[in-house]
């Protein structure tokens, strides 16, 4: 039975994985990429760890900027459509299944990326040991990108309890609650694409910007900046997500 400390090993399955495929559109991937280029120097033909990498949406748009990428996911339906798209591409991407907190990374990383608000899925405990993994796999002078839209400053000012969205007939119904007692926002999702049904819970762990900072400095991480937006204005309460940038 799923908790909150493991509830993702099972959750990207089914029309959970459509939805994704549907709301995150290539423009907005396109965007990610950019900024991520303008504010980290990444080597021509550089080595990146796209972890956790979902689809592949980051890998596949990183490997087209003539990047070599290694793409990790725990959820197999996902690394399986990865692998379709890089025989169809022959572009320079590995797509590993394996849970990223127990795989040993064999190469040096330019840069390692952790997009898609997946940043949150876990305590501070395994979160601290996740970035001990991405400096031990980073080269000199790497850095980690991290993407997260669950920051505390985010999250807190203005909570939504409901909302919905739709993509070509699939509709997605969201329902919030913050649990004070231990600071994780849980989301039941229903989930309805002509006639199938499908109920999921996310849990994602609220810390603040002042948290994660001090945890990435323990980890080893030399410097930090955090944005708010592609167009590079520093973090700041209320703003929907950040972008956290840490140097080895």
């Amino acid at each position: 039975m799923n908790s909150q400390t493991n509830w993702y090993k099972t959750f990207f399955t089914g029309l959970a994985l459509d939805f994704w495929a549907k709301a995150m559109k290539p423009e907005y991937t396109d965007a990610e990429i950019k900024f991520i280029k303008e504010v980290v120097a990444i080597p021509a033909e550089g080595n990146i760890l796209d972890a956790p990498c979902g689809f592949g949406r980051h890998s596949i748009a990183l490997a087209k900027e003539g990047f070599k990428v290694t793409g990790i996911d725990i959820a197999e339906e996902y690394i399986k459509t990865l692998k379709k798209d890089i025989d169809a591409t022959k572009l320079p991407v590995t797509a590993i299944h394996a849970d990223v907190l127990e795989y040993e990374f064999s190469e040096d990383y330019d840069l390692a990326v952790c997009l898609g608000n997946s940043f949150s899925y876990f305590t501070y405990d395994v979160l601290f040991r996740f970035a001990e993994k991405v400096y031990a796999a980073l080269k000199k002078d790497g850095f980690f990108v991290v993407q997260t839209g669950a920051l505390a400053e985010s999250i807190l000012p203005a909570i939504v309890t409901k909302d919905w969205m739709e993509f070509d007939d699939l509709l997605f119904l969201t329902e919030r609650n913050y649990h004070a007692e231990n600071s994780v926002l849980q989301s039941d999702y229903r989930i309805m694409y002509k006639g199938e049904i499908e109920n999921k819970t996310a849990f994602h762990y609220i810390f603040t910007l002042a948290q994660i900072r001090r945890l990435l400095f323990e980890a080893g991480f030399r410097t930090i900046e955090q944005y708010g937006s592609f167009d590079k204005m520093a973090y700041k309460l209320g703003d929907k997500q950040a972008y956290i940038v840490a140097g080895k």
